[in-house]
């Protein structure tokens, strides 16, 4: 299992498919982030909810989707990144300094499918002056195209705050120093509310909610072992009640998943392609898990994921994840938040 440390060892499992065509009160737009980036790996977020993750440090170019991050109105948009340089050989520990060869670039779209409209801010395009010691403002992306912060329905200052950030965590549980980065924009379209966002209390960590934490996983993985999909379905359905609104053309979480490749068959110990549910994948001490939270502290998951089915045969080390992320209620009750798939 050495080979889970290892950030793309695992593929997520994600049911998460565009239509092409929406019902009619399902949402009309797409919303992505362009981020292109050199010298640097990091986790993107938007309202402090993780998005994707990259660890290409010479050059990344990701598009993910962010519509099931956002809110109405004001947003923000974080990218954790930590330029690396370097191993240290003794200690393992990763070495990072922001250097001349460090740049980011960041466009934010909003795709309405059913026109096939488009509207794009560039808020973000910097490098830094390892001379001046500073980042500079670019006014043209990496793309050659000048810098826009006002659309229709998009608009964004284009003001950066930059700061300090310790314990980055990516997806094989590995934990790299760095900064932050947050921009702000708007979005003047309807969305619907998180789910969670009346329940959710701000969490702090402590080993009773370490052992909690487990707990709520333990009890996701008991309903795979027992096969009770239905069981599962409850657990997550306002997550993909959200994901069918906001991505496709279902008109509901149970339309969504019967229609998705493979269905709640897939949230099974034996899934229909083959793939067996492994033992929880942790330490046997909580205080050694890394614990991730979002959300301003109000939302938490255990990185690397300890929910994986391995497809055959046994010791094949091809895993697919369940990626749940949870909050815990005023009464005291730990619920699905999120299905984080990394795309």
């Amino acid at each position: 299992m050495a080979s889970l440390l290892r950030l793309l060892s695992v593929t997520f499992l994600t049911m998460i498919v565009w239509q092409g065509s929406a019902m009619a009160n399902n949402s009309e737009y797409l919303y992505y982030a362009h981020v292109h980036t050199q010298g640097a790996a990091w986790s993107l977020r938007v309202n402090d909810i993780f998005v994707r993750d990259n660890i290409d440090v010479p050059y990344a170019d990701y598009s993910p989707n962010i519509g099931l991050n956002l809110r109405p109105g004001r947003n923000t948009l974080s990218l954790l990144f930590s330029p690396i340089t370097g191993q240290d050989p003794d200690t393992g520990e990763y070495l990072y300094a922001l250097h001349d060869g460090v740049s980011i670039d960041i466009a934010i779209e909003r795709y309405q499918w059913t026109t096939q409209a488009q509207e794009r801010i560039r808020p973000i395009r910097i490098r830094y002056n390892e001379a001046e010691g500073k980042f500079e403002h670019l006014e043209h992306t990496a793309g050659g195209e000048e810098r826009l912060l006002e659309q229709p329905h998009l608009r964004s200052n284009g003001r950066m705050q930059l700061s300090e950030f310790d314990n980055i965590i990516f997806g094989g549980g590995q934990t790299i120093d760095g900064y932050r980065l947050d921009i702000t924009f708007t979005v003047d379209d309807p969305i619907p509310a998180f789910h969670w966002e009346r329940e959710a209390v701000a969490l702090e960590d402590s080993p009773a909610l370490r052992r909690e934490l487990r707990d709520a996983y333990r009890h996701i993985h008991g309903l795979i072992s027992r096969n009770d999909t239905e069981a599962i379905f409850q657990e997550v359905e306002p997550v993909w009640e959200r994901t069918a609104y906001m991505l496709t053309e279902r008109n509901s979480a149970r339309d969504f998943v019967d229609n998705a490749s493979q269905g709640l068959e897939k949230f099974e110990r034996i899934r229909p392609d083959g793939a067996v549910l492994q033992p929880l994948y942790w330490g046997e001490n909580p205080q050694n898990d890394q614990v991730e939270f979002l959300a301003d502290g109000r939302l938490v998951r255990i990185r690397p994921n300890p929910i994986l089915w391995e497809h055959p045969p046994a010791g094949s080390e091809r895993f697919a994840s369940f990626p749940v992320v949870f909050y815990k209620t005023r009464n005291g009750e730990w619920r699905v938040a999120d299905v984080a798939t990394n795309i």
